[in-house]
């Protein structure tokens, strides 16, 4: 641990002899939601005073509303315990909104045992929905994210066409760059560090470990997604997995270009993962945010749709405007 007041050091071996109060600990499947959605959160305890908890129950406040709800027995018990689990209505928002649920165990007197707080993401449910009215072509190895995107009201299709106004793809061939250097818009989502453009993963001093790190989006880029956090648990599924090279951070003119980035710890170093440009006579947004990888696996990530609706929307309108050109 870090001490800079440079007390005496506590040996984990200590930790077991000193008294301990109980605990709750609220389990979700996610950190970001729709206003549309009910919340099922499962509840752990560390029960180690001993104390009797068969007459005990919860009260939770979301957004304004206060809930009590029953929960499961606990008598002459010290460890982790299973108080069950209850399910909580999101509120209505207008705009995305991080929102503290809070949980508070009272026993029969009313008096309170412990408490805990989970921070979640409530996304306004009209943001799924597509705004880009253009035909949006999806490449990817395995198609499955066309299906997915098409659920978002886009008129998709899966190859390039006359129709086609703007182009999504985590592998751009050469067929798929020659139509953007003839004028095509391509949103292109790096995946890997085997990309034409130049990138790299995010180890060493790009990877954000250090505790002075910090992560930024443009936010007229992302209307529906203003948070003054976006390197806070209801981002983890979209966080980035790699760091995009070759631009000239030092430049204030190409730094209008650059759409989301980290700056590293205390060397304040800079790592972009969102970058606009002009190639050939086209325009390209590319991001190494796992945007795809946020619609593949379980449930669809409300974050990672909102990200692309405001990509695309954005890519697709007059203000993408790019002054950095890659020549090559």
């Amino acid at each position: 641990m870090l001490d800079f007041n440079d007390n005496s050091q506590v040996f984990p071996r200590t930790f077991e002899a000193m008294p301990m109060s109980d605990g709750l600990v609220p389990l979700v499947e996610s950190r970001a939601y729709w206003d549309n959605q009910t919340v099922e959160v499962k509840l752990q305890a560390t029960h180690d005073t001993g104390t009797d908890w068969t007459k005990n129950k919860l009260q939770w406040e979301f957004s304004g509303v206060v809930g009590v709800e029953r929960i499961i027995p606990i008598k002459n018990y010290v460890g982790a315990a299973q108080l069950g689990s209850i399910r909580i209505p999101m509120s209505r928002v207008q705009g995305t909104r991080l929102l503290p649920l809070k949980l508070t165990l009272i026993n029969e007197l009313e008096c309170e045992i412990t408490c805990n707080q989970a921070d979640l993401l409530v996304l306004p449910s009209r943001a799924a929905l597509a705004r880009y009215v253009g035909c949006v072509c999806v490449l990817t190895p395995n198609g499955n994210e066309a299906a997915i995107i098409s659920q978002l009201n886009y008129d998709v299709e899966t190859h390039l066409s006359p129709n086609t106004n703007l182009l999504v793809t985590n592998c751009p061939d050469s067929v798929a760059l020659q139509w953007v250097r003839d004028g095509g818009k391509m949103l292109f989502i790096s995946e890997d560090e085997y990309t034409p453009f130049w990138e790299r993963g995010r180890g060493g001093a790009s990877d954000g470990n250090w505790i002075k790190s910090f992560s930024w989006m443009r936010p007229e880029v992302f209307p529906n997604l203003k948070i003054e956090n976006p390197l806070n648990l209801p981002l983890r599924r979209v966080m980035p997995t790699g760091s995009i090279l070759g631009l000239a951070c030092e430049n204030p003119i190409d730094n209008e270009d650059i759409l989301a980035g980290q700056i590293s710890g205390w060397v304040q170093r800079p790592a972009i993962h969102m970058v606009q440009f002009r190639y050939g006579r086209g325009i390209v947004i590319m991001t190494t945010y796992s945007l795809l990888e946020s619609l593949r696996f379980g449930n669809v990530d409300p974050v990672g749709v909102v990200m692309i609706n405001d990509l695309v929307e954005y890519l697709g309108s007059d203000r993408c405007q790019p002054k950095l050109t890659l020549n090559f």
